[in-house]
């Protein structure tokens, strides 16, 4: 198969006359959650990163682009800082996605490209720890920070009817909050909502003549972190533009535009994204298969990384309560004609790899 995606990036760095690090994350929907097909930033590939950037050396321009919809929050300063370090220009592309953290991670680029669909996120993070309450699973729910913070600008808002500024009753407002919710749960929120302020402050300060004072920083915060209400809000190029300004949010000349959208077409069409992968229509009438999945790529001109998953994948018949069915030891329940089935996931193995052009292009 013809080396796609070497070709196109390799079109972009010329035009660009930089080095490009591409960092792709699958988005693609699947009919059941499907472990490693739905990918996130996270700390996990850090030193397949440096190798990628040692392998290149230290160069003038680097550009990472990257198409993601969020995941760690401590992921974000360590990739910033080497790309920074190994780089005296260090500029983000994005051609479709950056969100959530990928917003922040935008932040700590000198300038950021975003094409004519591309956009960014609110960076309000949703907190997961074990003393958030559980679902029906027994799993812990998310808790979104500014929800909880709007709970209490709820309470004081007087055009709400509520208007409730004596500190006393507020007290017992956060006392029926952490009677359904436990106080350590509470504890956690508070202590991301200040790390996510404080670290896109550190970001957007590390190169402050992008932008048109303290005043402005402040405010680009406050805007992605607690005025713009739902974590699914996009941020086209446009209204970028006027949040950030102009030095550090940027169009594409069309020549670049049309490189990066390659590359993400290559992407795209590799980790099929606009299928929806159901698996009930893989599995057919099989009762047990081996699913293979990548997830996410690192590519650069000289190496090539994939997050790969391996799952065993079953099939098993929904009996009624009343039926019974005898089963030999050792071997699985058969499908049963006109009875529903239901999926069972058991991952086998993860992990990024060392990986070909091909293996991408073999995604399911």
């Amino acid at each position: 198969m013809p080396d796609k995606i070497r070709e196109v990036i390799l079109k972009l760095q010329d035009l660009r006359k930089s080095k490009v690090l591409l960092y792709f994350l699958s988005d693609r929907r699947s009919t059941v959650p499907i472990p490693g097909m739905n990918t996130v930033l996270a700390g996990e590939p850090q030193l397949i990163i440096y190798d990628h950037l040692r392998s290149m050396g230290r160069v003038p321009n680097l550009d990472l682009v990257i198409h993601t919809r969020g995941g760690s929050l401590d992921a974000v300063w360590p990739l910033v800082a080497i790309c920074r370090e190994m780089s005296e220009h260090f500029s983000v592309l994005v051609p479709m996605a950056a969100h959530s953290g990928g917003t922040l991670l935008c932040l700590g680029a000198e300038e950021v490209l975003m094409g004519t669909g591309a956009s960014l996120s609110p960076i309000d993070p949703t907190t997961t720890n074990p003393f958030n309450p559980l679902d029906k699973r027994g799993v812990p729910k998310g808790i979104s920070v500014e929800d909880v913070i709007s709970y209490f600008k709820l309470a004081r808002d007087e055009t709400k009817g509520t208007g409730i500024h004596d500190e006393k009753y507020i007290l017992e407002i956060f006392k029926q909050l952490s009677s359904s919710v436990d106080p350590l749960a509470l504890g956690n929120v508070n202590r991301v909502h200040s790390q996510i302020r404080l670290l896109a402050e550190k970001l957007l300060n590390s190169h402050p003549s992008k932008f048109n004072g303290k005043e402005h920083i402040q405010k680009i915060i406050k805007v992605l972190t607690e005025e713009l209400y739902s974590h699914s809000h996009q941020i086209g190029v446009a209204e970028a533009i006027e949040l950030f300004g102009d030095k550090f949010i940027k169009r594409p000349n069309s020549e670049v535009e049309q490189a990066l959208w390659d590359v993400f077409e290559c992407c795209a069409t590799a980790f099929k994204l606009r299928e929806t992968f159901n698996v009930k229509e893989w599995i057919g009438t099989d009762t047990q298969k081996t699913l293979e999945i990548v997830g996410a790529i690192l590519f650069s001109e000289n190496l090539i990384h994939a997050f790969t998953s391996k799952l065993t994948i079953r099939q098993l018949p929904e009996l009624p309560p009343q039926v019974q069915i005898q089963i030999p030891p050792g071997q699985q329940m058969p499908l049963i004609p006109g009875l529903p089935t239901k999926i069972n996931i058991e991952p086998i193995e993860e992990g990024w790899y060392t990986s070909s052009e091909e293996k991408i292009y073999g995604t399911v």
